[in-house]
């Protein structure tokens, strides 16, 4: 498809700046904008802003500023074409763009390997007589065919197959190591799953990248056995079905976690899409971040034994801790997900799922088992870790709720330091609402009025029609060009037409200053039209009383002129010179 501007108009309109920048980027909510950790600089605090009603971000740190497209192309390092057609990807608008050859991943080589391994597994599983044993098996655990096919589930059925298929289609031995599928034995290459059936583990780009692989003839001390890190392949960067729940997670508003693949599939067959797995009861940073990246609320569902909870409540305070929303399916059975649904059915996997309740609530409960309440000291210390908890939620309605529901649990109040809950968070973003004098706050607010009305840019161009800053001038009148070419105007696409780099930072600045309007309020743009009026008769009157300084000697007659008209200013301005 050619790129055409009716194309990138298209696309730019359609995208929500926070959901794409939050396909790459854990994003925190903060007053108007969102923020997050930059990733053009070495930010350890929140120094990158993004502005929902101007379709804008901004690092006040390191200066990296724009629209989607181009926090997608500095992101990615990708042309302005190819960063169009990712954000349309992303969007749910795919594109093919006319532009340069793509790069060749250097990991593609793997990718095809592993691509032609699940393609033959699923064959063997499928569609061969060594199949109907494993089908057999997978089908008395409630997964028919559909369920095989949405999962790419295969069977590597006896030792070698795998090598010698891969082996005969070209795919060398070198890259089998390296990709975890085979071994080099003293007797030669060897399979690393056989008599298993395998489940393939995608990236969040749906790259094939390992396997876990079930024993499914009871042979084996193993149950199951996983791809070790590798050339593409790290457990802890990856969430298991992430690259198929990303898109219903949004529509559905949230995301389920649980701990293994055969618990996403029950929740599959119970009909929910919207579940990932850690592959453990463990959760790292990496995996925080794709869960946190979908901007959603978390629905924690590990496994109903101790372990399970154990698992809850870890990565929920790790969740809690990063400003996410955080629930917690309420599992009392002590079974997983998977045990459920064969043991009662798929009605009882969505009953149970439905029983979703704050982590807070979660912990509260978690708690009471752990700590014994007739007991002063361990009162105390169940006081003092739920607490600390609570004064994590950033709704302050909530935290006293639930920190009076605590006191009336222990009877032992914790006095909670207003100081502790105060996050020092992404200051030199808020800084830029006080740090500008008055006359640029004035003449940004004009500016951003105008961007929003019609009948703010008519107020303007009635009541003023120039602006003092001369950056800030031809912004309005790109303004008033958007407007005539355009029935709104946006500043994302000025952003994008301008070759003005002044221009970008400017309005870069300008999405994201905190205290200016994102409505139109013609109370607040009459006064800073004033503002700037005032400013302009006072840098008159400097000019004037040079004047007279210099001519008062040589033609006291133009400076009597000049006097009077000093003097006329005066009495506009009510004796207010300034």
């Amino acid at each position: 498809m050619k790129l055409t501007e009716e194309v990138i108009n298209d696309i730019r309109n359609s995208a929500d700046i926070v959901d794409v920048i939050g396909h790459y980027l854990p994003l925190q909510k903060k007053g108007k904008s969102y923020s997050a950790v930059c990733p053009f600089h070495d930010d350890h605090d929140p120094s990158l802003s993004i502005s929902q009603d101007k379709q804008i971000y901004k690092c006040f740190v390191c200066g990296n500023g724009g629209n989607v497209f181009t926090f997608v192309s500095n992101f990615k390092k990708i042309s302005f074409p190819e960063a169009v057609g990712e954000v349309a990807k992303i969007i749910g608008k795919p594109i093919e763009i006319d532009t340069a050859p793509k790069k060749v991943s250097k990991f593609q080589p793997y990718y095809d390997l592993l691509s032609a391994m699940i393609a033959y597994t699923s064959y063997l599983l499928s569609a061969s007589k060594a199949g109907e044993e494993a089908l057999n098996y997978l089908n008395k655990r409630g997964l028919d065919k559909d369920v095989v096919e949405y999962f790419n589930i295969g069977l590597n059925p006896e030792n070698n197959k795998i090598y010698e298929y891969l082996k005969n289609h070209g795919f060398k031995d070198e890259d089998m190591i390296k990709t975890g599928v085979c071994r080099m034995l003293s007797n030669g290459m060897a399979d690393v799953f056989y008599n298993r059936i395998v489940f393939p583990i995608h990236d969040r780009d749906g790259n094939p990248i390992a396997f876990t692989a079930r024993d499914y003839k009871g042979i084996s001390d193993s149950k199951y056995i996983n791809s070790n890190d590798n050339v593409i392949y790290t457990k802890g960067d990856n969430l298991y079905n992430y690259h198929r729940a990303y898109e219903s997670a949004r529509k559905a508003g949230y995301i389920i976690v649980c701990e293994g693949v055969m618990d996403v599939i029950a929740y599959y067959r119970a009909g929910k899409t919207n579940v990932v797995a850690t592959l453990g009861t463990a959760c790292t940073r990496k995996q925080l971040e794709l869960l946190l990246s979908l901007n959603k609320k978390i629905v924690l569902s590990y496994d109903g034994d101790k372990a399970g909870q154990n698992a809850n409540m870890k990565l929920g305070e790790m969740l809690l801790e990063a400003g996410a929303e955080v629930l917690v399916i309420d599992n009392q059975t002590e079974l997983d997900p998977d045990e459920i649904i064969n043991q009662y059915g798929k009605n009882a996997l969505r009953d149970l799922e439905a029983k979703q309740i704050s982590f807070i609530d979660f912990a509260f409960g978690y708690y009471k088992k752990m700590y014994n309440l007739d007991n002063y000291n361990d009162r105390k210390t169940m006081t003092i870790v739920l607490s600390n908890l609570i004064e994590k939620i950033k709704d302050e309605y909530d935290r006293d709720n639930y920190l009076n529901e605590l006191y009336e649990l222990t009877k032992i109040r914790k006095r909670v330091a207003q100081d502790n809950r105060k996050v020092e968070y992404n200051r030199k973003v808020a800084d830029i609402s006080f740090s500008i004098d008055g006359l640029t706050k004035a003449e940004y607010l004009i500016l951003a009025q105008i961007s929003l009305s019609r009948k703010a840019l008519d107020i303007y161009q009635r009541k003023l029609g120039c602006m003092l800053d001369d950056n800030n001038q031809k912004l309005a009148m790109l303004i008033v060009d958007d407007y005539r070419k355009n029935e709104k105007c946006s500043l994302s696409r000025i952003y994008d037409e301008t070759t003005d780099d002044n221009i970008k930072d400017l309005i870069s600045n300008l999405a994201l200053v905190e205290t200016l309007p994102s409505d139109f309020d013609e109370e607040s743009l009459d006064g800073a039209i004033d503002k700037v009026k005032i400013e302009i008769k006072k840098r008159k009157m400097a000019d004037l009383k040079n004047k007279i300084d210099a001519i008062s000697t040589v033609d006291p007659a133009k400076a009597i002129e000049y006097l009077r008209e000093y003097e006329k200013l005066i009495r506009e301005l009510g004796g207010n010179n300034g």
